[in-house]
């Protein structure tokens, strides 16, 4: 969700150009149904699992995607099709290195977290103790606040001004500048949005705190004492050809994604990996190797608002529930990138996605390698029985359903969306985020082509839609038609 987890699941990028509607992210989760254990033999796994890649490759059209799925002391898929550049013909790999976006916040967040342990950070510390020439308005922003996404600071991602700067490198005091003005977007714990501004500043507040450069310092702690050999910060450019190439749809086609500077994304989004070792880091995270039980718990814990009410978000970390089974999940997009990646605690199951393509989310596809895994059938595209074309919607109802309305989102705050044509696509886009097209499935019913659980429905009266219903997960948030 960069940095938003997945497009209307934020979670976060997590895209940089804002691809994924954030604040959504805390209403995402899998489906639950009786309790059960993954059992699935690693080569009948290997075969589904190979099948659903190529099926994702083939819908998505994105050049190449690598995996790992990984059960205890069991590898039951671990590899990478397609292309890792295009242009160059070079075939993806399990060690290609790809730009993993928001997934970066973990990292971040447990780096705060051994300074905690360390008695160097406190959580309820007071940002301006780190940042003082960030003007907080008389207001206190925590530590917490920032980790959890609560500060009430405003997301720097979407300034139109910052979106002017993709090819200057930047300083993390640079990019926190273009919301030094702007006003909160709520009170400090009093509600929860995804905010790429927090993570920056606590890439700040662990170089103050620390005495070391970020990337320096998560290399020292992390990367090296856990061996996480390709695992860093990534490079702004490189000719290395252990890294994937970066693409987005064009207008006719696959393209070259428009180039970002890695010193913007900074402790938000800006490291690079292989699935082989974000599967091995997250085993030692949850293993007790990185952080303590207690600070690992905090992370990957739903954490609460200042009135008590929980928020589907930990540390860096989204904590959900499969098959009565905890997960600790996050996704993450960035300009030529989408991740995605499970960890499942009670069967040490791990899964993890990257793609070299900023179009279509990898989410679906892990959410299916971690349902065949346990026995279950993948859901969506290329996973189910082609059906029946759904019935064509009139122009009437069209009109009637284009406007502008107001989801009522869990936390307290709200997210503007409207609906509105592209020639004949029928478009839906929250407020600040960019436009993602909507697919008439019947009965005032939408669905989305990167989530197929995603539904919106629009309830009429007297031929004009006056509320629209999002569903996901299971829950569902109203949003009446704006005035």
């Amino acid at each position: 969700m960069f940095w938003l987890p997945a497009p209307f699941v934020t979670n976060s990028i997590k895209i940089m150009r804002a691809t994924y509607l954030a604040g959504l992210a805390m209403i995402a989760g899998l489906s639950t149904a009786s309790a059960q254990h993954s059992t699935i033999a690693r080569d009948a796994y290997r075969l589904r699992a190979d099948s659903l890649v190529y099926t994702y490759l083939a819908e998505s059209h994105a050049p190449s995607a690598a995996f790992a799925v990984i059960r205890g002391n069991d590898t039951l898929a671990y590899g990478a099709y397609g292309l890792a550049d295009v242009d160059a013909q070079r075939p993806a790999t399990a060690t290609t290195i790809y730009e993993i976006g928001s997934i970066t916040k973990q990292f971040t967040s447990a780096a705060i977290m051994k300074l905690v342990e360390q008695g160097r950070v406190r959580l309820d510390d007071d940002l301006s103790k780190y940042i003082p020439q960030f003007p907080l308005q008389g207001k206190k922003v925590t530590i917490r606040q920032l980790l959890n996404h609560t500060s009430g600071i405003h997301s720097y991602t979407s300034s139109p001004e910052w979106s002017k700067t993709w090819n200057d490198a930047l300083s993390p005091d640079a990019i926190i500048k273009f919301v030094a003005a702007d006003t909160f977007d709520f009170a400090p714990g009093s509600a929860w949005r995804y905010n790429n501004t927090g993570y920056v500043m606590l890439g700040m507040v662990i170089e103050k705190a620390s005495g070391q450069k970020y990337a320096k310092y998560l290399d020292a702690q992390f990367f090296k004492p856990l061996g996480l050999r390709q695992t860093s910060y990534c490079p702004s450019h490189t000719a290395d050809p252990t890294f994937a190439t970066g693409y987005s749809k064009g207008p006719t086609g696959t393209v070259r994604a428009k180039f970002l500077d890695l010193s913007h994304p900074f402790a938000a989004g800006a490291l690079c990996s292989t699935v082989g070792d974000l599967a091995k880091w997250e085993r030692a995270l949850a293993a007790g190797k990185v952080v303590s039980p207690a600070s690992y718990a905090l992370m990957s814990t739903a954490d609460t608002l200042n009135t008590g009410r929980k928020i589907n978000y930990g540390f860096g970390l989204e904590p959900g529930m499969f098959h009565e089974h905890k997960t600790v999940s996050h996704t993450g997009g960035i300009p030529g990138f989408a991740t995605a990646e499970t960890y499942v605690p009670d069967d040490s199951l791990t899964v993890v996605v990257f793609t070299n393509y900023d179009s279509e989310t990898p989410q679906g596809l892990a959410q299916n390698l971690l349902r065949i895994a346990y026995g279950d059938a993948p859901v969506g595209k290329g996973a189910a029985p082609v059906q029946a074309a759904a019935p064509a919607l009139s122009t009437a109802d069209r009109d009637a359903i284009i406007g502008n309305y107001t989801l009522q989102l869990p936390g307290g705050q709200t997210l503007p969306i409207k609906f509105f044509l592209d020639g004949t696509r029928l478009m839906a886009q929250a407020q600040g985020q960019d436009a993602n097209e909507i697919r008439y499935l019947g009965n005032y019913e939408f669905g989305v082509a990167f989530d197929p659980a995603l539904r919106f429905t629009f309830t009429m009266d007297g031929g004009k839609a006056t509320k629209v219903t999002l569903l996901q997960g299971g829950v569902k948030v109203d949003g009446p038609r704006a005035p």
